[in-house]
């Protein structure tokens, strides 16, 4: 009897701690969120309680009493659902597909209609292509119902276009695109709308960058800008194009003082401040800004030069996300470059490089770990379910026992069931499979056209930069982000996940021989038949041959004799190597790789130590390099 009275009263205290615990109203409005997404409604009740009376905290209890809610509510509830980077957007469109129902009036509600746009857009950047434009022909119908010479149908209409031109847009499709981006923004002037009128100049301007029309891209977002001016409140688009301006005036140079007050604009935005200290370093990196700029600015943040300020921002930037953060790392080395602080400009370059391989490390094992959740959540599911069947097999032979012959009868039937059933999960599993598989792929792809666009960018830098140590660094920047880039095209292109390496060597050479084009009498031989890498080494060999034979190209080839290249991988016992030779004057005896101090020259040195190899330089009729390496089965056998 004691013991039951102790264990009673503990029970009553550890409630009553529970209940103490504070939550502050953003955590509890996350938590009450999520309660309702699993459908916990008594959960989300309780916590309800403690949450502040606000507009948003009767949307959300209407939700957990199972009152029904306008589309306006909805749109609410949806639009801060999709703030939280803590829930994925799949589970968000599933929820709107369970409760959004198309409005069965003959009235156009709008509402309803920026829903559906909002999941259009979310699915897009976060889930699929596939997915959004499923929505969007949904969307499509649904306009089809009204009379399309209704001013809100043609207005709406116009709005939903934006999917196809984005579309275009991914597919580098610009004949099409920017024709259909002309004939929206036409009609949208005949509208008098503005919002639309900016909405379709801020997707033209896109147009524009692919086809490198500076001064039609400056124009275009200088008339956006003008039109928001007009407006009383500000469009979504308002801070991208005041990013956009920033970005082109200090591309085309000479509008320092337009420049700087842009960003002020921006630092003075609670919101956009953090995001101003990159704006303000790419200011700080061209060499065109005056020194009365420069001083305006270190006098703003309180630093006497420009290294204070890098450290500076580093610090006030600490809470920026990763790849905001490579931004910021990326123009601190430029600037500090400009400003001749080339050793801090080398271990800013290097916090960059290590901080690109944590991003990309990152996000692939969190896909992966990702699946593999799922995927135990599902085998687990699974086993509960088996053992759910077998305890009420096991009962029924109990209970049933005196009449066998009847029974066996019925275990029969059920076996029969379970067949059919277990077919019908192995089918869906398969399906799940053959879904993650893409999305592993999809990765990949994004991953490659994030690379590409890092390369157009450099391409892009290269215009503006007069002094030839620079304009080398960025270029062979860009060759490093291509030749990773070549290796997720690789990934996308097969179901493997190895990438053939032979294939792979020829596109790299084909790549740099553009690169090198006036030194293009280079005979290649490749002899890398049947050697396959997965992505972890991959990378840096990759790396490692394109700065070698960038290497090579630069100081071993001459136009005025012929040129030999020759590349081979083959298998050893215990390793692999790789061996890149060429036809030129060779090195210098006293020269030493390993402690070489060039940018190029210690990536090779630390990305073979990355792959547990070793490298050796000789001189046979021209620079020979010997790379011995273990793949990443072998890496992993010596941990």
């Amino acid at each position: 009897m004691k013991i039951f009275l102790y264990t009673f009263l503990f029970l009553i205290s550890l409630s009553l701690h529970c209940q103490k615990k504070e939550f502050s109203q953003e955590e509890l409005e996350t938590k009450i969120e999520e309660f309702i997404l699993t459908k916990k409604l008594d959960s989300a009740t309780y916590f309800l309680k403690n949450l502040d009376k606000s507009e948003y905290k009767s949307i959300l209890e209407k939700i957990a009493l199972n009152e029904k809610l306008t589309y306006k509510e909805y749109n609410i509830l949806f639009s801060n659902l999709s703030n939280r980077t803590s829930i994925r957007y799949e589970r968000i469109s599933n929820f709107i597909d369970e409760t959004i129902k198309t409005p069965e009036t003959n009235q156009f509600n709008k509402s309803f209609f920026q829903i559906k746009c909002d999941q259009i857009y979310n699915l897009r950047d976060d889930v699929s292509v596939e997915k959004a434009s499923e929505k969007h022909r949904e969307l499509e119908k649904y306009l089809s119902n009204f009379n399309k010479n209704d001013i809100a149908i043609q207005k709406a209409s116009l709005r939903i276009q934006t999917h196809p031109i984005v579309l275009n847009l991914i597919e580098k499709n610009v004949e099409d695109g920017k024709k259909l981006t002309l004939e929206c923004l036409e009609k949208s002037r005949k509208l008098n709308d503005l919002e639309l009128q900016i909405m379709f100049m801020y997707h033209l301007s896109d147009f524009l960058v692919i086809e490198r029309k500076l001064d039609e891209y400056i124009k275009i977002s200088e008339e956006s800008l003008a039109l928001e001016n007009q407006l009383q409140k500000h469009t979504p688009y308002y801070h991208a194009i005041l990013q956009h301006l920033i970005d082109a005036y200090i591309y085309k140079g000479g509008y320092t003082d337009k420049v700087l007050k842009l960003i002020d604009e921006l630092y003075n935005d609670p919101t956009y401040k953090i995001q101003t200290y990159s704006l303000y370093l790419k200011l700080l990196g061209r060499p065109d800004t005056d020194t009365l700029i420069r001083d305006q600015v270190l006098q703003k943040f309180e630093v006497s030069d420009i290294k204070q300020l890098v450290e500076k921002f580093q610090i006030l930037g600490k809470d920026l996300n990763q790849n905001d953060f490579y931004k910021l790392l990326f123009e601190s080395s430029n600037a500090l470059v400009n400003n001749d602080f080339l050793e801090e400009a080398l271990e800013v370059k290097d916090q960059s490089i290590a901080l690109t391989r944590k991003i990309y490390s990152q996000d692939l094992s969190k896909s992966l770990a990702d699946f593999k959740i799922e995927q135990v959540e599902k085998t687990k599911q699974q086993e509960i379910e088996n053992e759910q069947e077998k305890n009420k097999l096991y009962s029924l032979i109990l209970v049933l026992v005196g009449v066998f012959l009847f029974i066996s009868l019925l275990i029969i039937r059920k076996v029969l069931r379970q067949s059919k059933e277990l077919t019908h999960k192995n089918e869906i599993i398969n399906e799940t499979l053959k879904e993650k598989e893409l999305l592993i792929k999809e990765v990949h792809h994004r991953v490659k056209n994030n690379f590409q666009i890092v390369a157009s960018l450099l391409e892009l830098q290269t215009k503006g930069i007069s002094d030839k140590k620079a304009l080398e660094l960025v270029n062979e920047g860009k060759n490093r982000v291509k030749s990773m880039a070549l290796i997720h095209q690789k990934l996308y292109q097969n179901d493997t996940g190895l990438i053939d390496f032979n294939e792979y060597l020829k596109m790299l050479t084909k790549e740099l021989s553009i690169a090198y084009k006036q030194k293009n009498n280079v005979e290649t031989t490749i002899d890398a038949v049947n050697m396959f890498f997965e992505v972890d080494t991959a990378i840096p060999l990759g790396l490692i041959i394109n700065e070698i034979i960038t290497n090579a190209y630069k100081y071993a080839f001459h136009n005025e004799k012929e040129n030999k290249l020759s590349i081979s991988i083959h298998k050893e016992a215990e390793h692999f190597k790789l061996i890149i030779q060429d036809n030129g004057n060779g090195i210098s005896e006293d020269f030493d790789i390993k402690n070489a101090k060039s940018l190029g020259l210690l990536l090779v040195n630390r990305l073979v130590k990355q792959l547990h190899g070793t490298l050796k330089q000789l001189n046979q009729d021209g620079a020979k390099f010997e790379i011995t390496f273990k793949d990443n089965y072998t890496r992993g056998l010596v941990h």
